[in-house]
């Protein structure tokens, strides 16, 4: 009798911690994006353009990597979204294109301190990799919209990939890159 017990609470417990996300998290997951990414913004508004002062950049940029990853898994691990829940994580992916933009504004802008210190090889990768990262999160998430909403949300999407073209456009010039 215990042993049956304990299964039952084994998968209990499992299926407890395999509840599919909902578009509430996937909400929750572009906020932490758009939080980390507005931090990345700040740090890169502050820097001074000196070597030890990029290092809170690369900090910084690690972490928004992390959350557009973390974002990732829980579009993935998301049931399909309801058009209500299509519609709030439409607000979620407008705030999230406006502060993008304003970073990838603040990268370029801070270019030629990046491109002094021979930083903007490190920078363009890091553009590179962030893009790819977001462009995955970014279908994850349409995958789960109603079919009726997935060209809307594709539009709604695109500003962001289009502010990382544009400043992996600028990066790519650097010395000769």
């Amino acid at each position: 009798m215990r042993v049956s017990t304990l299964i039952r609470a084994a998968l209990v417990a499992v299926t407890a911690s395999t509840a599919a996300a909902s578009g509430a998290d996937i909400v929750s997951a572009l906020n932490n994006v758009d939080s980390e990414t507005a931090d990345l913004q700040s740090t890169v508004e502050d820097w001074s353009g000196g070597l030890l002062g990029s290092i809170p950049i690369v900090t910084q940029s690690a972490h928004v990597l992390s959350a557009i990853n973390d974002g990732t898994d829980t579009a993935e691990d998301s049931d399909p979204l309801t058009t209500e829940e299509a519609l709030s994580i439409a607000t979620a992916v407008s705030t999230l294109a406006t502060t993008v933009n304003g970073t990838m504004t603040a990268l370029i802008n801070a270019h030629d301190d990046f491109e002094h210190l021979l930083l903007a090889p490190i920078v363009l990768l890091d553009l590179k990799t962030q893009k790819s990262a977001s462009d995955d999160m970014s279908a994850a998430i349409i995958a789960k919209v109603p079919q009726a909403l997935q060209a809307i949300a594709t539009n709604l999407a695109a500003p962001i990939a289009a502010s990382f073209e544009q400043a992996i456009e600028v990066f790519s010039l650097s010395n000769g890159i």
